[in-house]
């Protein structure tokens, strides 16, 4: 399949679409689907599923963290939240920083990221197929 690169008429960013993905790279993504598999989500029942849900529809971080980031969070970062509970501020996301190896989301979102920007794809685009992948593993 000829790969072209797409560029996004908002960001110019410039990517392949994500069916032009071959079998070298798929065999890559799965081995960070099954490294990060049916890990119990806090917002949805799988944090694959959560970090697609962020990435690609909410933009709502907390949607993203397993179950155990979520207890790490509001036990150890919690103090550094805003007012009303704002997850957002600096001191925040610099304690999410130097909190990254502890938390499962975060790496995941990372090693996805990296597989993006290695191969030209669209990161929404591959957090929503890591999502379809996850349940393809279930069946």
């Amino acid at each position: 399949m000829l790969k072209k690169l797409i560029t996004c008429k908002y960001t110019a960013e410039r990517y392949y679409a994500i069916n032009t993905i071959n079998a070298t790279e798929k065999a890559e993504l799965q081995t960070i689907v099954n490294k990060y598999a049916n890990i119990e989500g806090d917002y949805s029942s799988t944090m694959l599923q959560g970090i697609a849900h962020y990435k690609c529809d909410s933009g709502i971080m907390t949607d993203a963290y397993s179950v155990a980031d979520a207890i790490y969070i509001d036990k150890n970062l919690s103090k550094y939240y805003g007012e009303e509970g704002d997850n957002t501020t600096d001191a925040f996301m610099e304690a999410l920083d130097a909190n990254i190896n502890k938390l499962q989301f975060l790496q995941c979102v990372r090693e996805l990221y990296n597989f993006s920007v290695k191969y030209k794809f669209n990161d929404e685009d591959v957090c929503s197929l890591v999502a379809d992948m996850e349940e393809q593993l279930a069946f």
